[in-house]
């Protein structure tokens, strides 16, 4: 099995954030960190660790096709789009990659590798399979994503705040980059794509725990699962911390 990435998806990395990427690095992952603000000064000690730094400039993504995967910034890339554009173009070797926000929390440094072990041959992991099929759909995001790409059902949409995307849909990613000059709203973007290339989707346990909102409480937490959201990094160490104590 060929080695596996792990990206995060930020805006401006705190030290605590970059401490854990750097506990996550081993011989079968290697860790990304893609940061949205080109204008951030990247500490001297990230670039010199086993941790890789992603900043492109929007312009060149944007000229490729990858861009408007976020509601808000159509026809803009951001931090999805910026490590779309990464690992399409630029480091290709990888079969499968992790793109997860910043806002994930990730209880202990073995999770993903647990998750990985029991689903090896997914195209796309991610927390559910919504499929609608019709373009008459009214509800959630839909008339906006049907004016962004001008596929025939079906569609399909998840939570995307953690997902495992391989190189196989990452191709497919890319030839739709290329054909369209433009990508459409991440939530629908992977699942549909990967649904009109009968590509193999899974929706495991893990994921179930990714939403829009909630408060997790230390209760609440499995350390077999992905969480969203948990803004604090803080809070992140705090849990961490008291995880290991009681298990």
């Amino acid at each position: 099995m060929g080695k596996k990435a792990i990206c995060f998806l930020t805006l401006r990395p705190s030290e605590l954030f970059y401490h854990f990427c750097k506990q996550l690095q081993n011989n079968e992952y290697d860790v990304f960190v893609c940061i949205d603000d080109n204008n951030y000064v990247v500490p001297m000690d990230y670039h010199v660790s086993n941790i890789h730094i992603i900043q492109i400039k929007n312009s060149i993504c944007e000229a490729a096709g990858f861009k408007s995967t976020v509601q808000w910034f159509n026809n803009r890339a951001c931090s999805r789009d910026k490590s779309l554009y990464y690992f399409c173009k630029i480091i290709t070797k990888y079969t499968d990659v992790w793109f997860i926000e910043e806002d994930v929390f990730i209880p202990h440094i073995n999770t993903i590798k647990n998750i990985d072990y029991k689903n090896k041959h997914a195209d796309l992991l991610c927390a559910s399979n919504e499929i609608v099929s019709t373009r008459n759909a009214l509800h959630w995001f839909w008339p906006y994503i049907f004016k962004q790409t001008s596929l025939d059902p079906p569609f399909g949409r998840s939570m995307i705040c953690a997902v495992r995307i391989s190189s196989a849909l990452l191709k497919v990613i890319e030839n739709y980059a290329t054909t369209y000059n433009n990508l459409f709203m991440d939530e629908s973007l992977f699942n549909t794509l990967a649904l009109h290339n009968n590509l193999i989707i899974q929706t495991p346990e893990e994921l179930s725990t990714i939403h829009w909102r909630n408060e997790w409480k230390l209760q609440d937490i499995l350390i077999t699962n992905m969480y969203h959201p948990m803004k604090k990094i803080d809070q992140h160490y705090h849990y961490r911390r008291k995880l290991r104590i009681h298990t």
